[in-house]
């Protein structure tokens, strides 16, 4: 073996670093159990609550929305205080709100504590980005979070069928009690495993660059119309997925659970291979921009293409299989897109570029579930909002193509 390939090959992790990335890639499960909780039980109340479709997405939308704008303030939060205090305060408001979201079915109520959940989630990935950007090289960082965004893909697989054998054995109520409870458990696990390394001074031509400065790059706002692509179309899976198969394949609510999980099991594999690939490829000496280009791009194109299929399929199993590939394919891009604002952000404001990317992806991403709802009542049935969804992620991946740029150097200050 050559001395430059035994310099590229990546160091053990150790039983320490697993566990750090064991435990925030179960932040994400959680986050997302405690998402897909009110989509299981959105059927029962269109079906015995006398909601419409359009109330069950304004649902969605709520916590979308007010997750999305409690990005803003999140990102500098969590560089003032770091991880170890932001990441426990936002898992500790998220799950005390689910808790809450069991105590009632009336729409104000619930809503009010649906948007809670948005606020506690917002921490969440500003945090776990810092702390992969504090704990892993580049050559190991899309690999690392790769797993850390496949625990959104455990939480829709285990989410799914869990708050639909909750909701038979228990009842609606206990669906929030039990998956709001989890997120303690999850707190103590993340102070025991996790301490904050000392700080780093920023290179000089670092050091001018702040969350107001961030907004001046031509690389931040293609990062957010790129996220906005890939978001769009996974919210629209996300929070529709098992409404689509009881509403339009009249499947019940607990055969919803089980089918609804296989395709996310299926993406939870493709994020992780996604990862893995993208930095093999940076490894053997690709350029960063390619590597993460070439999923970024090729993921959103071939998600576009699976949709519009399904879109058009009539047949029950022809169509769910068509889907299925369409979520493995964006999955394959989650890891490259993902590590990107870590790539190129100094590391005094990780978080800060990865909560504005966010928040500008989201601004677009949060009405997918409200708008499906609404082209769901105008259409009746999915085909539209699947055209729509598929015609958004063409245009993210069209940002990462061309409008990106080069993704080998971090961000450096303006000259002044």
């Amino acid at each position: 073996m050559s001395a430059e390939a035994i310099r590229r090959r990546p160091t053990p992790l150790g039983l320490a670093g697993w566990n750090v990335l064991f435990v925030l890639t179960a932040s994400q499960a959680l986050a997302y159990v405690d998402r897909v909780n009110i989509s299981v039980v959105g059927p029962v109340l269109i079906r015995h609550n006398h909601y419409t479709t359009g109330a069950v997405g304004l649902l969605l939308f709520i916590l979308q929305l007010v997750y999305t704008f409690a990005l803003l303030p999140s990102g500098p939060f969590v560089d003032r205080v770091r991880a170890r205090v932001a990441y426990p305060v936002g898992v500790t408001i998220w799950s005390v709100a689910t808790m809450l979201c069991g105590l009632t079915t009336v729409f104000a109520p619930l809503a009010a504590f649906r948007a809670l959940v948005g606020v506690g989630e917002s921490p969440m990935i500003p945090a776990g980005q810092r702390v992969i950007a504090e704990t892993f090289p580049r050559e190991r960082r899309a690999w690392a979070v790769g797993i850390f965004y496949a625990g959104n893909k455990v939480g829709l697989t285990l989410g799914i069928p869990f708050a639909a054998i909750l909701f038979h054995a228990l009842g609606l109520s206990w669906v929030f009690y039990v998956t709001g409870a989890l997120g303690f458990v999850w707190i103590a696990w993340f102070l025991l495993a996790y301490r904050r390394p000392a700080d780093v001074p920023p290179a000089p031509e670092e050091a001018g660059i702040h969350w107001g400065t961030l907004l001046g790059y031509r690389k931040t706002w293609a990062i957010m119309l790129g996220q906005a692509g890939y978001l769009y179309i996974y919210y629209v899976y996300a929070t529709w997925l098992p409404g689509y198969l009881v509403l339009q394949r009249h499947m019940t609510v607990l055969n919803s659970g089980l089918i609804g999980a296989l395709p996310f099991l299926c993406g939870i594999l493709a994020t992780i291979v996604g990862g893995w690939g993208s930095d093999r490829l940076v490894a053997r000496g690709w350029r960063v921009t390619v590597a993460r280009k070439t999923f970024a791009v090729g993921g959103l194109l071939f998600a576009t293409l699976f949709t519009l299929l399904g879109a058009y399929s009539t047949e029950t199993w022809p169509a769910v299989t068509l889907l299925t590939l369409s979520i493995v394919s964006f999955s394959l891009s989650t890891a490259s897109i993902q590590s990107i604002p870590v790539d190129i952000a100094p590391p005094h404001v990780v978080s800060s570029l990865v909560s504005l990317t966010t928040f500008g992806a989201n601004v677009a991403a949060c009405f997918a579930p409200w708008v499906t709802g609404l082209l769901i009542s105008k259409g009746g049935n999915f085909q539209l909002p699947l055209l729509v969804a598929a015609a958004v992620a063409l245009v993210g991946s069209g940002s990462y193509a061309f409008l990106v740029g080069n993704l080998d150097r971090r961000l450096i200050a303006p000259a002044r």
